[in-house]
């Protein structure tokens, strides 16, 4: 990083970025360009969980590639100014890497889920529940994180 003093370094603090984020862009390698879409998530440890739809542009690429990339921005504010390039914004942001799978196990995919709705919900103590219909056209996509960077502006 460019300008050390913005960097995020702390692993806490860096998952508070990502827990304080709204969506999730979530980059994958498509044949001619990257594929970069925005995705709701959860966090559980090192693992961040997607849900998608069982079939889609999404699940394939996966399928072909499971390396990964993402973004995510929290208390994004944008200053704008009458001159030219005087605009700025600040932030928290965090970058990273990691590996995806489409989870096959059923308690896991309860799991990924219940992080999601975490994520949205708060700490809520009452358990989701999930009809029948929405979990059998619903995919849950694991991404065990390798990098992540942060950076406060």
């Amino acid at each position: 990083m460019r300008r050390q003093e913005k960097e995020i370094t702390d692993r806490a603090e860096q998952e508070e970025v990502l827990r304080s984020a709204a969506v999730l862009s979530l980059a994958l390698r498509g044949p001619n360009a990257p594929y970069v879409v925005p995705v709701c998530f959860g966090l559980d440890g090192e693992v961040l969980y997607v849900h998608s739809a069982l079939a889609g542009t999404k699940i394939d690429l996966l399928n072909a590639d499971h390396v990964v990339g993402f973004c995510a921005c929290a208390d994004v504010s944008v200053t704008t100014r009458a001159e030219a390039c005087s605009s700025g914004a600040s932030g928290r942001s965090v970058v990273g890497t990691g590996r995806a799978r489409v989870v096959q196990d059923e308690q896991e995919r309860l799991r990924g889920l219940d992080a999601i709705m975490r994520h949205y919900r708060g700490d809520s103590s009452e358990k989701p529940v999930y009809s029948p219909a929405s979990l059998s056209r619903t995919a849950v996509i694991a991404i065990r994180i390798d990098t992540l960077h942060g950076k406060s502006v």
